[in-house]
């Protein structure tokens, strides 16, 4: 399975991963063969990049949320933000009962780790990346030992935290270079606007609000609205600007590529102490799998593997196959390797997807050969 963006995409190409919408419902489900016209729709709709199938890595990806609660707990919040920009209300009771589903299915797959880069709209991304922080912030908390009112707390303050965002110009939302003083300072004001539509809600906490209020401060004091320094921002709003900078990091825009989950993991690390509260961007990582399934990576033996399982106490040491030499020849008898059990086996690098290309085309061009040989 490979990452291959719009530009790149052509018929014939197999779905790998389902495409969602923002109502919940599929644009395109897996093993769909695209054609010019999905390519098409594709485009319409936003969605920069699909994974493919490339005859080689694909593996199932195990899924921290099913896709089932994903539908439903995505139409309803996209339901309840309406009815708040019609009628200046919402349904908090609704809000706790998605949260719940959320964390649900995430205690039912607890060992399961955050496997894969999302792929979404960029028309859809406020409503979807509400949902990743939401989700992301439960498995952290989970890792810091929340209990489950603390979880709920937590979940449905992530869940809220861009509410502020649905009164801002959304020509904004999608710009990162060339905003003027103006338009920069209209879109800071998105957290103190959040946290006054939040607080008046008796049925969300002063922390759970505050959430939608500190998501954007730092640690060190240079965040906005208030420059608050690490003391003085609540821990949930610490897991939220962690949550929130990872989904950021790894998700298409329209003026950027996503990064990989692997790449995403190292900003993070690079801004702990000065962002964020090292020991939450730990406490993330840790639900992390920092080697994907269906991932490449070039071993220290010079061999091409590709990962088939990860191990949530062991994420940096995944189970592998090994499928090509240094030269990118595939071997005769593919094997399976578990580095934590292989210590003398390191991980060189994870393959970028340049790297992966060049290592499929060539290995399409010895399969052509061979066929013609």
């Amino acid at each position: 399975m490979r990452r291959v963006y719009i530009e790149d995409m052509a018929p014939g190409m197999i779905i790998a991963r389902t495409v969602m919408g923002v109502d919940g419902r599929p644009l395109l489900t897996q093993n769909t063969p695209l054609t010019a016209s999905y390519i098409l729709r594709l485009r319409a709709y936003g969605v920069a990049s699909v994974y493919i199938k490339d005859g080689f890595s694909d593996i199932e990806i195990p899924e921290v949320v099913s896709a089932q609660i994903l539908s439903a707990v995505s139409q309803q919040l996209r339901q309840s933000m309406e009815n708040f920009a019609s009628r200046r209300n919402f349904d908090v009771g609704a809000m706790k009962k998605s949260v719940a589903l959320l964390i649900d299915d995430i205690l039912a797959n607890r060992q399961v780790l955050i496997q894969i880069d999302d792929i979404r709209s960029y028309n859809d991304y406020l409503l979807l990346h509400s949902i990743n922080v939401a989700i992301f912030s439960i498995m952290t908390g989970l890792s810091m030992d929340y209990n489950e009112s603390s979880l709920m707390d937590l979940g449905l303050g992530c869940l809220l935290h861009d509410i502020g965002l649905i009164s801002i110009d959304p020509s904004l939302l999608n710009r990162s270079e060339g905003l003027s003083d103006n338009e920069r300072q209209q879109l800071n004001q998105h957290p103190e606007i959040g946290f006054n539509i939040l607080r008046h809600y008796r049925e969300i906490s002063t922390p759970a609000a505050h959430v939608a209020y500190q998501h954007h401060e730092r640690v060190d004091g240079l965040g906005y609205p208030r420059q608050l320094t690490k003391r003085q921002i609540v821990e949930y709003a610490r897991i939220a600007a962690v949550a929130d900078a990872f989904d950021d990091i790894v998700s298409d825009h329209p003026y950027r590529r996503g990064y990989s989950v692997t790449e995403g993991v190292t900003v993070l690390r690079r801004l702990s102490r000065s962002h964020f509260d090292g020991e939450i961007v730990e406490a993330f990582i840790s639900n992390i799998a920092v080697y994907p399934v269906g991932s490449l990576l070039k071993l220290s033996t010079g061999n091409i593997a590709v990962v088939t399982s990860v191990n949530k106490s062991n994420q940096y040491r995944p189970l592998v196959q090994v499928i090509a030499d240094a030269k990118a020849f595939l071997l005769e008898s593919n094997y399976e390797l578990d580095l934590a059990k292989s210590p003398n086996v390191q991980i060189v690098h994870r393959l970028n997807d340049s790297e992966a290309q060049v290592l499929k085309d060539s290995i399409a061009a010895r399969r052509n050969q061979s066929a013609v040989g």
